[in-house]
């Protein structure tokens, strides 16, 4: 009489074992493939920014274009907030790097050699923008290559340099 006491009780926890499989794979495991769905997209999406963003150049690769001006450059920055002095950013040239194994490289260049007062334009444009304490070099090159490699339609624009960088 144990053995078969025993032997009833296994097989219902073996039946409900078996229910509560079946209640796992069909209504558990669809939400999760949706999930898990849902983040291979967020992951690859994340991915191509990554790779997007990745400099896709060695420095061997880059060749420069100076802009010089005769005297240094004097870009009125916008007022503090309580600030009535007047502040401005020094530039004695801009140096434009282009990425040499880019397709498109050679008419950009000529493009770029032939009508440099665009990019002039731009970084002024950016630098003017910023305030003396919130103009920082390094983010108006960023924002400025930007707005160049939209200006010229390309990816072959990869950084400019403000030699003479100074804020007053």
């Amino acid at each position: 009489m144990k053995k078969n006491i025993l032997t009833i009780i296994i097989m219902a926890a073996t039946v409900m074992n078996l229910i509560l499989s079946a209640i796992l794979v069909f209504s558990v495991m669809p939400a999760m493939n949706k999930t898990n769905n849902l983040i291979d997209k967020v992951a690859s999406v994340i991915d191509l920014e990554i790779a997007g963003s990745a400099a896709e150049y060695n420095i061997e690769d880059l060749q420069t274009y100076s802009i010089e001006f005769e005297k240094p450059l004097n870009i009125n920055l916008q007022k503090d907030a309580g600030d009535d002095a007047a502040h401005y950013a020094v530039i004695n040239k801009i140096v434009v790097s282009f990425n040499s194994k880019a397709d498109d490289f050679e008419d950009v260049q000529k493009t770029v050699q032939t009508a440099d007062i665009y990019i002039q334009d731009i970084v002024k444009e950016t630098v003017s923008q910023y305030t003396a304490t919130t103009a920082k070099e390094s983010t108006i090159k960023k924002e400025a290559v930007k707005k160049i490699q939209e200006k010229y339609n390309t990816k072959c624009i990869v950084d400019i340099s403000l030699p003479g960088w100074l804020v007053s």
